[in-house]
């Protein structure tokens, strides 16, 4: 590659690392204040939990199955339920518990945060379900991952073989440990922390064991 070339995907790179840096900074900002936000009073909207009503139109269940080396067959389901709620319907995944009690026309207490559902109980039965900052803090932190790992390769060689060389693979096979260990220590996530260090083992183990081949 070129040296200006070169130089100019290294710029890139580090711009695109920054860049998505501070938009998972941001996410963690909004996660966080969800996790602190209480429920709304009064004519309050904003920075808190709205609470609202919806309406249960449907449900629905699938079943997917896997079978293992010993011809055994294993199947996990997953439950949803359809609401209403201001004229626009979504579905929502629920536990087997929620599913068996709720039918269409029971009313669901809802708790929204900037326009997302929350929170709902429905029959007694309680559903949670993450912030959408959540999921777009993973993306951007995977963004950053890469990113770094392209300006390390830049400024390291540049060229192009390296990209598909073993360390190249190696660095893409990371970004999910990296995501993972970061999102479970900002957040207090301890299934993210376990499979941080699981995958992120795992993938240092594998670049030991091919580099000293």
């Amino acid at each position: 590659m070129r040296p200006w070339l070169r130089l100019l995907v290294f710029l890139v790179a580090v711009g695109g690392t920054v860049v998505c840096a501070r938009w998972a900074a941001q996410r963690y900002d909004d996660v966080t204040a969800y996790r602190h936000a209480s429920v709304c009073h009064g004519t309050a909207q904003h920075g808190c939990l709205v609470p609202t009503t919806g309406t249960v139109t449907d449900r629905s269940k699938d079943e997917s199955c896997t079978t293992d080396s010993d011809g055994v067959e294993h199947c996990t389901t997953t439950y949803h339920l359809r609401v209403r709620l201001r004229g626009q319907s979504q579905w929502l995944d629920v536990g087997a518990g929620t599913y068996a009690e709720a039918h269409p026309g029971d009313l669901a207490d809802l708790r929204t945060w900037h326009g997302t559902v929350v929170r709902m109980t429905v029959r007694g039965h309680a559903e949670t379900y993450p912030s959408p900052a959540s999921d777009s803090m993973a993306w951007r932190l995977s963004g950053a991952w890469l990113f770094l790992g392209v300006a390390l390769w830049a400024a390291a060689s540049g060229r192009l073989t390296a990209l598909a060389a073993v360390r190249g693979l190696g660095w893409l096979w990371l970004t999910f440990p990296f995501y993972a260990l970061v999102h479970g220590i900002l957040l207090g996530d301890a299934s993210d922390l376990v499979l941080g260090v699981l995958f992120g083992a795992l993938g240092t183990a594998w670049l030991i064991f091919v580099r000293e081949r």
